[in-house]
């Protein structure tokens, strides 16, 4: 009997060594981190884009063009009529509206004043306020 036992001692130190080698060997993988949730896209405004607008200044109405786009990290924009082309400055957009500086050039004055506007029902309406001139409300529609 202590012959069939020493092959079965073997065997068992052996089956034991094993599982403790191949227990320390490969540690276990660290846990998954957990995937960083992506901030949300911005929606695009539906104010990017080219409107043909209509300016109901004192006396006459003006048509032209007012063009806002994305730039990077902040927006540019523009106002053209026969009068001139005029650029916004600090142009803020929060969803459908927006608010700009704007210097208008009209019959050599220069006339500092705001921009402001809203897109509903696919319309842009909204104010156009001159120093010495008052608010001169506008309309527009997408430029086809």
């Amino acid at each position: 009997m202590k012959k069939s036992l020493i092959p079965f001692i073997a065997f068992m130190f052996v089956a034991l060594f094993a599982v403790a080698a191949s227990a320390q060997g490969n540690p276990p993988p660290p846990p998954e981190k957990p995937k960083a949730v992506e901030p949300k896209k911005e929606e695009a405004s539906p104010l990017l884009t080219k409107w043909d607008v209509v300016f109901a200044a004192p006396g006459q109405d003006y048509a032209g063009t007012f063009t806002l786009e994305k730039d990077k990290d902040s927006y540019k924009g523009t106002v053209a009529t026969e009068l001139g082309e005029s650029p916004l400055s600090n142009i803020k957009v929060t969803g459908d509206s927006f608010t700009a500086s704007i210097v208008v050039n009209a019959q050599g004055q220069s006339l500092d004043g705001t921009m402001s506007g809203k897109v509903a029902d696919g319309k842009l309406t909204g104010d156009l306020n001159l120093s010495a001139v008052g608010a001169i409300p506008y309309i527009g529609t997408k430029s086809k």
